[in-house]
C-alpha cells in the first residue's frame, strides 16, 4: 500500500510513497531523537550532580532529612507523578505494556487512576519514601502481634470473675446464676474486644494519609484491610491458644503431637467466646450500622446550637452529607465471621449457625444502607478484590487443614491424610481456574480488545453525528416549510380576495368594551385566519414596540385613527393585542421572603 505524504515546507502538492518503507524510516528517525534527548537529560542531570559536590554535605543532609520526614523535597515542587491523556484506547495500552526508557524501574507506567481517589496532598511524595516507610509500618506492625497477646490477655481475663474476686471488693462481684453474671461472663470481653477494634482502622487510616502518604485513597484501603484482618486473625489465634502463643512455639518444635492435641482442646474451649462474639456482631453491630447513631447525634446536635436561617445552603447540604462505605473497616469484619465459621464447622456446629443468622442480617442491613445511606466517593479500580480472593482461599485452606487434625486426633489414620491431599488439590486447581481465567485477564487489557472497544466508540461517534446531521436536515427543511406558507399566506393577503378577510379594516374596529361586575375589560377582535407563525410574529412584533416605547395598548384604548394608522406603519399591520396576557402558574408564586441561605 501507498500513503500520501508532504513534500515539504517550500513544495507544494503531495507525492505518493510506499508506506511500510515510510513508517520504518520514521520509526528509526523517531527514535534517534528520543535517543538524543534521553542522552541530554542525564547530562544535565549528571552535570546538577556535580554541582553539588561533597562541601554540601550538610546542606544535603538536611534535604533527606525534609524528604524523609515529609516525602516531599525541599528545594522544588518537582513530582515523580505524571499523567499522561490519549485519544484512543489502544494507545494506551500500547503505552503500558512497553518499556519506555530501556531501564528497569526508572519509569513505570501504570493505568490513572479516579481523579477522585487521588490524595492530591501526597501527590509530589516520591515513591521510593513511599516504599520505605511502608516497608517500617509493617515491620511495626508484624512485631505488635507478638505484643497484641497481652492486650488480648487483659480483655479476656475480665470475663474470669473468679480470678477478678482476688482484686476487687465482693460488693462488685454478682452473684453466680444472676443476669448480671452471664452478662459479665459471656458479652463483656467481646464488647471490650469489639470496641477496641473499632478504633484499630482508624489510626491505620491516620497512618497510611499522614505518615507512610500513599498517593491514592484505594492504596489507603488496601492497606487498611490487611492489617485490620491480621490483627482479626491473631485475635483468633490468641483465644484458641489460650494466650499461651510462645509455649506453643515450643511445643511445635520439640513436641508436635502435643501441639496439636493443645489445638484442638483450645478450638473447643474458645467456642464460647465466638459464639458470643458472632451473636454480638448479628444484633448489636448490623442495628447499631442500620441506626446511624453517631450521624443522627451529629445532626442533631448541629441543628440544635447553630441557626440555620444563618448558614449558608453550602453549610447546610455539608452538613446532609452522605457517608463513604469503607471497604477496609467493613469487609474484614464479614472475612473474620466467615473465618470463625469455617474452623468450627466442624468441632461446634451451633456456630455456623449463628455466622450463618449475621450473614443474613448483614447482607439485609448492608444493601439498604449501600443503596439509601451510602455513597461511593471514587472508583478504586477493584484492588480489594484481588485481596478478598487470596483471603478467601487462605481460609478454605486453614479449614480443611483444622478438619484433618480433627481426623487425625480421633484416630482416623487413612481418613485424615487422603481428605487433607484430596480436598487441597481440588482447592489448588479451582484457584489456578480462578487465577488464571479472571485475576490474571482484568489486570490488564488485551489490546486486540482495545481496538474492539476503540472501533465500537468511532461507530458511535459516528452514528451520533450522523444524528446531528439528520436533525439538522430535518430543521432546516421544516423551516424551509414555514417560510414558504408564510410566503403563500402573505400572497393571499395581499391580493385581496373576497375570501379573505382585510386585516387593516379589522384593526380600525375599535374594541368593545365586556360588561362585568366592578371592573371593565376589554374586548378584542380575533382574527379567524391566523396561522400559529402569524401568532408568532406578532408577539415578536409586540416585544419589539414595547422595547422601543411604543405603547399601543393606549393609543387602541384612545380610539383615535391616527394611532391605529402608526400602529399599522411601525408593526407592518399585525394584530398583537392576542398576547397581551401571559399564562401564570400561580403554584409558583413565592408569597414569602426566602430565608437567607
Amino acid at each position: 500500500p501507498k500513503i500520501r505524504i508532504d513534500r515539504g515546507r517550500l513544495c507544494c502538492g503531495k507525492k505518493m510513497v510506499k508506506a511500510l518503507p515510510y513508517y520504518l524510516s520514521e520509526i528509526k528517525r523517531l527514535n534517534r531523537e528520543v535517543e538524543k534527548e534521553h542522552r541530554r537529560i542525564l547530562e544535565e542531570k549528571q552535570k546538577v550532580e556535580d554541582k553539588e559536590g561533597s562541601s554540601r554535605l550538610l546542606r544535603s543532609t538536611i534535604k533527606q532529612g525534609i524528604k524523609l520526614a515529609t516525602g516531599v523535597t525541599a528545594d522544588s515542587l518537582s513530582s515523580q507523578t505524571g499523567f499522561v491523556e490519549f485519544q484512543t484506547l489502544t494507545a494506551k495500552q500500547s503505552a503500558l505494556q512497553c518499556n519506555i526508557t530501556g531501564t528497569t524501574d526508572f519509569m513505570k507506567t501504570s493505568s490513572a487512576p479516579d481523579p477522585r481517589d487521588i490524595s492530591w496532598v501526597n501527590v509530589t511524595v516520591e515513591k521510593s519514601n513511599i516504599r520505605i516507610k511502608k516497608m517500617q509500618c509493617d515491620a511495626v506492625l508484624l512485631t505488635g502481634t507478638l505484643f497484641w497477646s497481652v492486650v488480648v490477655t487483659a480483655i479476656t481475663s475480665i470475663g474470669n470473675l473468679d480470678r477478678l474476686a482476688q482484686f476487687l471488693p465482693d460488693w462488685l462481684i454478682p452473684e453466680p446464676g444472676t443476669f448480671w453474671y452471664g452478662l459479665i461472663q459471656g458479652y463483656l470481653p467481646v464488647i471490650l474486644l469489639e470496641f477496641l477494634m473499632l478504633f484499630f482502622p482508624i489510626v491505620l487510616r491516620l497512618v497510611g494519609n499522614r505518615f507512610i502518604r500513599f498517593k491514592t485513597k484505594s492504596n489507603t484501603d488496601r492497606f487498611i484491610f490487611h492489617w485490620h484482618f491480621s490483627y482479626r486473625v491473631a485475635n483468633l489465634i490468641i483465644i484458641i491458644l489460650k494466650n499461651q502463643i510462645y509455649e506453643a512455639l515450643n511445643s511445635v518444635r520439640n513436641n508436635p503431637a502435643a501441639f496439636l492435641q493443645t489445638l484442638a482442646e483450645g478450638l473447643s474451649l474458645s467456642s464460647q467466646f465466638f459464639l458470643n462474639n458472632m451473636i454480638v456482631a448479628c444484633g448489636t453491630e448490623t442495628l447499631w450500622e442500620l441506626a446511624q447513631m453517631p450521624q443522627m447525634i451529629k445532626y442533631f446536635v448541629m441543628h440544635k446550637f447553630i441557626t440555620t436561617e444563618a448558614k449558608s445552603k453550602r453549610y447546610l447540604e455539608k452538613l446532609e452529607k452522605p457517608g463513604a462505605f469503607e471497604w477496609g473497616a467493613e469487609v474484614p469484619q464479614f472475612i473474620f465471621a466467615f473465618l470463625v465459621g469455617s474452623v468450627y464447622a466442624i468441632n461446634v456446629p451451633l456456630v455456623i449457625g449463628v455466622c450463618s443468622a449475621y450473614f443474613y442480617t448483614a447482607t439485609k442491613v448492608y444493601t439498604h444502607q449501600a443503596l439509601f445511606v451510602y455513597a461511593q466517593p471514587y472508583e478504586g479500580g477493584g484492588k480489594l478484590m484481588y485481596y478478598l480472593n487470596r483471603t478467601t482461599f487462605t481460609i478454605i485452606y486453614i479449614s480443611m487443614t483444622i478438619f484433618s487434625i480433627n481426623l487425625g486426633l480421633r484416630g482416623a489414620a487413612i481418613q485424615a491424610p487422603s481428605f487433607f491431599v484430596i480436598m487441597n488439590v481440588l482447592a489448588f486447581l479451582v484457584d489456578r481456574k480462578i487465577s488464571k481465567q479472571f485475576v490474571r485477564p482484568s489486570t490488564t487489557l488485551a489490546l486486540t480488545n482495545s481496538r474492539l472497544i476503540d472501533e465500537e466508540n468511532k461507530r458511535k461517534d459516528e452514528r451520533l453525528q450522523r444524528y446531528k446531521e439528520y436533525k439538522a436536515a430535518k430543521a432546516e427543511k421544516k423551516a424551509a416549510a414555514a417560510r414558504a406558507r408564510k410566503q403563500e399566506k402573505a400572497g393571499k393577503l395581499t391580493a385581496g380576495s373576497g375570501s379573505v378577510v382585510d386585516q387593516s379594516a379589522m384593526l380600525n374596529i375599535p374594541p368593545k368594551p365586556a360588561k362585568s361586575v366592578g371592573h371593565k375589560s376589554m374586548q378584542m377582535p380575533v382574527l379567524r385566519e391566523n396561522t400559529p407563525e402569524q401568532l408568532r410574529e406578532r408577539r415578536a412584533a409586540k416585544i419589539a414596540a414595547e422595547s422601543k416605547g411604543n405603547n399601543m395598548m393606549a393609543y387602541a384604548g384612545a380610539g383615535g385613527e391616527g394611532g391605529a394608522d402608526s400602529d399599522e406603519e411601525s408593526t407592518g399591520g399585525v394584530d398583537f393585542y392576542l398576547y397581551r396576557q401571559p399564562q401564570l402558574n400561580k403554584s409558583l408564586w413565592e408569597t414569602k421572603p426566602r430565608p437567607y441561605r
